[in-house]
């Protein structure tokens, strides 16, 4: 495997030229990192101040843009004439970026050209096929890289970069366009973001979020998500003295957590497969909490799933007591490919607009969920479209300068498209 390593360019100088990466440049230069543990809307004040931003830039462009109480910035652009009673048509994407990695000064590079097998990032780490399957789909692309030591940021600020340069297109060029609102929501990498806005304030017959990854890729599907925790008392005694009185709660948290399926947790599925993964431990003797997150992409599955940890709930308190072990489970998301499969027009108009653009649609079933699977569930139908980000997350996370492109052009596209509906 050769690896293409140093000398990378900084952004500059690619930025001059691309107005589309020049917009994204400047977007990941705000730390808008979700906060899971905040109480406060949105969670962190990166996300008030990228979106102040944003307002100025729409602003500016000659639309009105309204930041609302939780932060997220709404754009009603007017139909032009002829369109008004053409379908409306909603763009989402989402300020926040993961809390998985730093998003505090970001340092892009630029790959110009790729020509080998894996990418050296300046701390050495390597993005190789192990780490991205796809990148051996982008030889002789510009990438745009971080130097390993915090996340790019392109999810989703691609999503807001492309979304950006399509209100810059729509107030600069004479392009027929129906009703249309542009929204860039808050904390969706936390769950929040359909908590940030309405159905009243999107005002949208159907939507699409602009937030997956690489080229080519229409999210129809997602898993049924719902969180799960375990609250268990436990009975602090002297060790001396414990004997048959004790109740260690952290013992019983080790406990329940070796009940789980081990076949059936994120790195032992895949595809269709549903999983339960615990993603949190902590307590002592006296107390104890499992938090848990459960997916499924079959309804009856995420339910079968969610009675089987009531069972544990009942054996364990039959072990050790009523009222030992406390379980809460809570709904996250559902799938959204009911909601389409009832709604296919969207679909439909995507799938022509990745035609007209020479993408190969692969139409994908997520393994998370999107703004896309709460619109669905609170009645707006809302597929996912690509912006050719890949590995997000982590430091390992890069974007494709022409896939970037292809989603503006699809999202463009699709504005047209939409119009012709009358």
């Amino acid at each position: 495997m050769e690896t293409q390593k140093g000398n990378y360019t900084y952004l500059t100088n690619l930025r001059s030229n691309d107005r589309l990466v020049d917009t994204f440049a400047d977007l990941i230069t705000f730390d808008t990192r979700a906060e899971p543990k905040s109480d406060n809307s949105p969670s962190s004040i990166g996300q008030l101040r990228l979106g102040a931003n944003i307002l100025k830039r729409i602003n500016n462009m000659g639309f009105k843009g309204v930041q609302n109480q939780h932060g997220a910035i709404i754009v009603h652009v007017p139909p032009t004439a002829g369109c008004q009673n053409v379908q409306r048509l909603c763009l989402l994407s989402h300020l926040d970026t993961a809390c998985d990695a730093s998003g505090a000064n970001v340092n892009a590079r630029l790959v110009k050209n790729l020509t080998h097998d894996a990418i050296e990032l300046d701390n050495g780490l390597i993005i190789d096929e192990s780490i991205c399957p796809e990148l051996c789909e982008h030889k002789g692309d510009d990438i745009i890289i971080t130097d390993g030591t915090t996340l790019l940021g392109a999810d989703d600020k691609a999503g807001v970069a492309v979304m950006l340069h399509l209100l810059e297109t729509l107030a600069n060029e004479n392009i027929e366009h129906g009703p249309l609102c542009f929204a860039f929501t808050v904390d969706e990498e936390i769950g929040r973001s359909c908590n940030s806005i309405s159905l009243t304030e999107l005002d949208s017959d159907f939507a699409v979020t602009i937030d997956g990854c690489n080229i080519g890729e229409l999210d129809v599907a997602t898993f049924n998500a719902k969180e799960a925790v375990f609250d268990i008392k436990g009975l602090s005694i002297h060790t001396a003295v414990a004997y048959k009185k004790l109740v260690n709660a952290a013992k019983i948290a080790s406990q329940i957590v070796s009940e789980l399926p081990d076949n059936e947790s994120p790195e032992q599925t895949y595809g269709l497969d549903g999983f339960y993964h615990v993603h949190e431990i902590s307590g002592s003797v006296q107390s104890a909490t499992v938090r848990l997150i459960v997916r499924d992409f079959d309804k009856d599955g995420i339910e079968r799933r969610a009675n089987f940890l009531r069972s544990l709930e009942s054996r364990f308190n039959e072990m050790y007591g009523p009222g030992c072990v406390s379980l809460s489970i809570y709904d996250q998301y559902e799938n959204m490919a009911k909601v389409l499969k009832k709604n296919p027009k969207i679909l439909e108009l995507c799938r022509e607009a990745f035609a007209m653009c020479d993408v190969v649609v692969k139409e994908n079933y997520v393994r998370g969920g999107t703004d896309g699977s709460h619109l669905c569930a609170m009645g707006l139908p809302c597929p996912n479209i690509f912006t050719g980000a890949l590995n997000c997350h982590g430091p390992y996370e890069c974007l494709p300068v022409k896939s970037l492109h292809k989603s503006y052009e699809v999202a463009l596209q699709l504005v047209k498209l939409v119009a012709l509906e009358k």
